[in-house]
């Protein structure tokens, strides 16, 4: 909760000040953008992990409302990434070869993410180039 939790929260209104103020190369009412990293296994039940199923899912929460919020007062894009399982992260090192093989066969192109998966996906969406394929967000 703490690093998790607090630390985007805490991170997101240190960052405020200077993206409201719409970062190097931009004028005040262009924003700026705001990356949190959460993962998808609160969107179920899993065992023995309700300490980071509720953080994350804070985060989400707080990706959302900062998302409305500063989106509309300052023209700051607040994104969040909820990425699945990933390989060869400390996360996974600690799962069983029994979860491993159960988990890949419900994943839709039979592999674990990648590290690069999630770096792509984070450059596009702080990039301009995602200012032409922007998303609504679900609030």
């Amino acid at each position: 909760m703490d690093i998790d939790t607090l630390g985007t929260y805490q991170m997101s209104f240190a960052a405020l000040h200077y993206l409201k103020k719409g970062g190097k190369g931009k004028q005040p009412d262009e924003g700026g953008v705001i990356l949190n990293i959460s993962a998808t296994l609160h969107y179920t039940a899993s065992w023995y992990q309700i300490h980071v199923s509720a953080a994350k899912a804070a985060v989400d929460s707080i990706t959302r409302s900062l998302a409305l919020e500063w989106g509309t007062d300052f023209r700051i894009r607040v994104n969040g990434i909820a990425p699945g399982p990933i390989k060869n992260t400390p996360g996974m090192a600690k799962r069983s070869v029994d979860f491993d093989e159960n988990i890949v066969k419900n994943i839709p192109l039979g592999r674990y993410g990648d590290k690069s998966d999630i770096a792509n996906c984070a450059l596009f969406i702080c990039s301009e180039s995602c200012f032409t394929f922007q998303v609504e967000s679900i609030v």
